[in-house]
């Protein structure tokens, strides 16, 4: 009988490989605030390559994250964590079973090797082991950091001023999977808004300088036509609005449909009303 930490046991490792998939082509997912996890599968049969669970803007903690993930997986998703910061909620992600991170705010290559340092395992990095349920809760120990550093995606956003004038550094770093831009925050600390000149300019030079660099670059796009317009500069992660905003949309445009359809059906009905009134008279 095989030890807790033998690793001989034959199912497969439950994280899947986003580095690879970033590698062979654009990834196109969304990001989910929303607190259920049924949701997490809905999106995942949907379609979305990659569900980005929000922790930074949502109510998302560890024990939510560890339902999210799982729902994913039971489906065959692959889900990555927006932490709120450089912390403990890095190595808790990952051993949550998320196939990777994206970081806010990175401003400078210091940073950056901070939360790459933080992912991977030493000699790479510093992060620490535990037997969570990306490891199968001890049970799959065989290969599991190599392929931990292997495979996990180092996701840093470029979202300041700050950060766009250190892009280049930033990019330069070892470990560093993707650049994103965060074009709304980015906008906001540039003092103009998404679209204008100024920021079309500063996306532009995060593109420059993370491709120039060997990076992918990733996206967090409106819809459909601004993700093909982003693929086809060169963006391989590719977020498409959020799932209330999906919901929303969807409900707004059914509701406005369904009140068109009875508008109209009440027109043809008070015309048809009228109508038989004339011929009455007459």
């Amino acid at each position: 009988m095989s030890s807790a930490y033998s690793g001989t046991t034959a199912a497969p490792r439950p994280v899947p490989n986003l580095r690879a998939a970033l590698a062979a082509g654009p990834v196109v997912g969304t990001f989910q605030v929303l607190a259920s996890p049924a949701v997490t599968e809905v999106l995942a049969l949907a379609g979305a390559q990659v569900i980005i669970l929000d922790a930074e803007h949502a109510a998302l903690d560890v024990t939510a994250l560890e339902h999210h993930v799982r729902a994913a997986r039971s489906v065959g998703g692959c889900a990555v964590v927006r932490v709120p910061e450089i912390g403990a909620y890095l190595s808790r992600s990952l051993d949550l079973g998320a196939a990777g991170v994206i970081v806010p705010r990175v401003e400078t290559a210091a940073q950056a090797r901070q939360v790459v340092e933080a992912v991977r395992f030493p000699p790479l990095g510093a992060r620490g082991f535990g037997a969570g349920r990306a490891s199968g809760f001890g049970l799959q120990m065989a290969g599991y950091r190599q392929a931990a550093d292997a495979e996990t995606a180092v996701v840093v956003m470029v979202e300041t001023r700050r950060g766009l004038e250190n892009v280049h550094e930033i990019a330069a770093v070892d470990g560093v999977d993707v650049i994103m831009v965060g074009p709304a925050d980015l906008a906001s600390s540039l003092g103009t808004e998404v679209g204008s000149a100024q920021h079309a300019a500063a996306v532009e030079a995060v593109f420059d300088a993370a491709l120039a660099a060997g990076r992918h670059v990733g996206m967090h796009c409106a819809d459909a036509a601004e993700t093909a317009t982003y693929a086809a500069r060169g963006a391989r992660l590719l977020l498409v609005a959020t799932d209330s905003l999906f919901l929303a949309g969807s409900a707004a445009r059914t509701f406005d449909d369904a009140a068109s359809s009875l508008a109209e059906q009440q027109a043809a009905k008070t015309g048809e009303e009228q109508l038989q009134g004339r011929r009455f008279l007459s």
